[in-house]
């Protein structure tokens, strides 16, 4: 049957209308049956022309085939099924005819074509031999598998495609992919294969009996485990990294069991408990563990970081008295991840220099305080706001007071030399970063501070001569042409960073220097004790891999300090905290008074009180926004409190310990007023009446939530602010949606993220919940997964015949040629009839 793929050109008719004028009209002379059959030919052949242009076919059934092998070979299949899977493949080629084809394709995490059955026994010996390929084998992509390989399948041919597979689908919609390809006449069969043979044991799931408890109250956490025979193992209950709780189990083949802990909830915010399975014989480690997040409701919890942790005792327990849970950690103690911020109410940084956290961290600490609504405070020492390297941070910007000040005039000025490696190995980012740094420490030197600048690659280069700070704009601009390029070779610049700080009069004589590689032999040691005994410091950064061990050997002789970091981002907080603690002109230690200055619901009952004195404080600025509650007698701020998006920034320049804060600690009240201080910037997780319902489909995180009244009613209408952040603290807004009565849904995009927090806000109404997820062990490693109903619906394939029952298909023989040739010769009869 001949079918045309477009009718248009027949428009072209008209064209025998202008060929029947020209018939009336003519005078040509010839026999009358010449003439006629010279004017049929032509007319016959531009009808023919139009039907070329219409692109006419032909069609007819066509019995020829082409068979897709997709074979499962990942994780949660016995490798030991291959072989028999291409045994069987190779008897269905057999019986395949001289017009069928096939392709053979391995499904795991992706697919992989091969060209014959023997490509893939081979690479199946080389992954039982031990070289194994566990990021292919890890899932089963079943659903995207079948999508991207029906492309293979040939034009003009019946469609078959062959799942060799276990069925557990891991990542998909199988059933949409199913129907998919069913619309575009493609029949898919299965061939069951055997699932994992080895002895396997797994942690299922771990549920608490609630989301969220009260302080102290006994919560129950339901541990289902599963294993495909008989095997005995020890059972751990691990919070905070200790096993809290463990008992001995017994596991049934092919069978769940079920585990109960009950466990006191005594850690207050959002904590982690892992079920952590320890059985005797096993096959995979990946799912031997699972987590849950436990949201604790009563005592505030509270992160402090300092130094010394043994300084925050006496401070830690007046403030457990008042019912305030204090955990003190270290210099490198501040969670990597939004969610271990998120558990705490409040953060202190006590004694804790930028340097001493990353970049990626300084920056969810702010999305912890504007977007979570935590507290953040900073107290005051010799490594906070300025002299800690937090200039121009991302946690100045939610502090209430920032780094700068006016030095005192009495302080002695300062003479510097910054001296910066532009080697070859600097260039991009390094050298951005150290030429933002250099223009940060000038900002931060006065009017009667003079500042310079050497670069060095194989020669020393001046890149601004020693000139006074107060014409920044001068030595920025200078700065900015530090470019990189060349070899290391740091000696002649010390060299001559030494000679313009010994012609200075300066009393204060200072040198900075910056390298990242490892510079060519020379005695720097004795010129850095020729410069000591010169008075002149000398402080060293060591960036990625430069000679570490010679520039702390030149900072120690040189009296001045040693920092070494791997990420250039460090540089800026770096230099700027040397730059502060070179001045020496940003603290003041005496005997101070602290003078109330305004009126704030956190200094209730203490309007009158005669608070005590203050032993030392670092000299900082209110920001516009902030409000001042406490300044020294000079007027310095010394308290300061301001609001930061959802969350509260505080800061109290002086400290909490025996150094600055003798005088507060010997005070009865210590403990009252600071639990006092302490709560007014608390993150209040207000969620009453809103009752929230959580589940997982596919690739989604379900949210349900349902709005109440204090009486039961359903509250419609509100508006909602939701925001999603994963672990890696990138944050996107999530719609929520009204889909009943005081009922909202979020619909959260997990994708590849291992873990996420979502945040929600009933801005009519102040009440904000936090929820956690967790990203489970992959699917693959889940044991008695029954195959998905999609898998179960699909017919088996014969093992004698794989194109039995096959439908032929309409094949489309194009025969437009066949249109051209004939419109040409009946041209050409054309013009002989008119000639003959």
């Amino acid at each position: 049957m001949i079918e045309l793929v477009s009718w248009r050109p027949f428009v072209w008719l008209a064209a025998l209308v202008v060929l029947a004028i020209a018939v009336r009209y003519s005078l040509v002379d010839r026999p009358r049956g010449l003439y006629w059959a010279s004017l049929g030919l032509r007319a016959a052949a531009i009808l023919l022309l139009i039907i070329a242009l219409c692109r006419p076919f032909l069609g007819d059934e066509g019995d020829d085939a082409h068979v897709l092998f997709l074979v499962d070979v990942s994780q949660s299949v016995d490798l030991k099924q291959i072989p028999a899977a291409c045994d069987q493949i190779d008897l269905w080629k057999q019986g395949l005819r001289s017009g069928d084809s096939w392709t053979l394709f391995a499904l795991g995490n992706g697919v992989r074509e091969y060209e014959s059955t023997d490509a893939l026994r081979e690479t199946v010996q080389k992954w039982q031999s031990g070289v194994a390929d566990d990021a292919f084998r890890s899932a089963t992509q079943l659903a995207e598998a079948i999508l991207a390989t029906r492309a293979a399948f040939s034009a003009g041919k019946s469609s078959r495609m062959v799942l060799l597979t276990d069925g557990q689908e891991t990542d998909g919609d199988l059933a949409d992919a199913l129907s998919q390809v069913a619309d575009e006449g493609i029949d898919v069969r299965r061939h069951p294969l055997a699932g994992l043979s080895d002895a396997e044991a797994s942690v299922v799931s771990i549920e608490p009996s609630s989301r969220e408890a009260f302080y102290g109250e006994v919560s129950r956490m339901t541990v289902t485990l599963a294993a495909n025979a008989p095997i005995k193992g020890n059972l751990r209950l691990v919070h905070k990294g200790v096993a809290v709780q463990q008992r001995d189990v017994e596991l049934t083949a092919d069978k769940q069991q079920v585990v109960h802990f009950d466990v006191d909830m005594t850690t207050p915010g959002a904590s982690v408990w892992t079920a952590e399975l320890l059985p005797a014989e096993d096959r995979f480690v990946v799912n031997n563990q699972a987590a849950c997040t436990v949201t604790v409701r009563g005592r505030p919890r509270v992160l402090a970081i300092h130094r010394e942790p043994r300084e925050l005792r006496p401070i830690t327990r007046a403030l457990t008295e008042q019912e305030i849970e204090l955990e003190v950690r270290g210099e490198h103690g501040l969670p990597n991840s939004l969610e271990e911020m998120a558990a705490f109410d409040c953060i202190i940084l006590a004694d804790m220099p930028a340097t001493a956290m990353t970049p990626r961290q300084m920056q969810m600490l702010k999305q912890y305080v504007v977007d979570f609504g935590g507290g953040l405070m900073m107290l005051g020492s010799e490594n906070s706001f300025g002299l800690g390297g937090y200039y121009k941070t991302p946690v100045e910007e939610v502090l209430p007071l920032v780094s700068r000040f006016e030095k005192e005039k009495e302080k002695p000025s300062l003479a510097m030399v910054l001296v910066i490696d532009k080697s070859g190995s600097m260039d991009g980012l390094p050298i951005q970063l150290a030429r933002q740094a250099a223009k940060s420490a000038v900002e931060l030197l006065s009017a009667r501070d003079s500042i310079a600048v050497i670069g060095f690659d194989d020669q020393a280069q001046v890149v601004c001569d020693m000139t006074s700070a107060a014409d920044a704009e001068s030595v920025q601009a200078a700065i900015d042409s530090l470019q990189a390029g060349g070899g290391t070779y740091m000696y002649p610049a010390m060299v001559e960073a030494k000679e313009m700080l010994e012609s200075t009069p300066a009393k204060i004589r200072h040198m900075i220097c910056l390298g990242d590689g490892h510079t060519q032999p020379a005695d720097h040691e004795s010129l850095a004790e020729e410069m000591a005994d010169a008075g002149i410091t000398v402080s060293t950064v060591a960036l990625g891999a430069a000679d570490k061990q010679l520039m702390a050997t030149i900072a120690e002789i040189g009296r001045g300090r040693f920092y070494e970091t791997d990420d250039p981002a460090n540089v800026p907080q770096i230099f700027t905290k040397e730059t502060m603690q070179a001045t020496k002109s940003a603290i003041k230690e005496d005997l101070y008074a602290s003078v109330k200055t305004s009126d704030h619901p956190s200094l209730s009952g203490y309007e009158e009180a005669e608070l005590p004195f203050t032993l030392g404080y670092v000299m900082t600025e209110a920001k516009p926004t902030a409000q001042l509650l406490l300044a020294a007698e000079t007027g310095d701020p010394l308290l300061a409190i301001g609001r930061y998006g959802l969350g509260t920034g505080f800061a109290y320049t002086s400290d909490l310990t025996e150094k600055w804060g003798g005088e507060w600690l010997a005070w009865d009240g210590c403990g009252k007023f600071w639990a006092q201080m302490i709560r007014s910037v608390l993150r209040h997780n207000d969620g009453d009446g809103v009752e929230i319902v959580e589940r997982r489909e596919g690739d989604r995180w379900l949210v349900d939530v349902r709005r109440t009244d204090p009486s039961g009613a359903p509250i419609n209408g509100l508006a909602w602010d939701a925001a999603l952040v994963d672990v890696q603290g990138v944050g996107s807004a999530i719609e929520m949606r009204e889909v009943g009565l005081g009922r909202y849904e979020a619909s959260v995009p997990l994708q590849n993220r291992q873990g996420a927090s979502l945040r929600i806000r009933d801005t009519d109404h102040e009440k904000l919940s936090l929820l956690h997820w967790h990203r489970p062990y992959p699917n693959e490693y889940r044991l008695l997964q029954n195959p998905p109903p999609a898998m179960e619906a699909l017919k088996t394939a014969s093992t004698h015949s794989i194109i039995d029952e096959l439908q032929p298909v309409m094949r489309q023989s194009p025969i437009v040629h066949y249109a051209y040739f004939g419109a040409l010769a009946c041209m050409i009869g054309s013009i002989l009839f008119r000639r003959i």
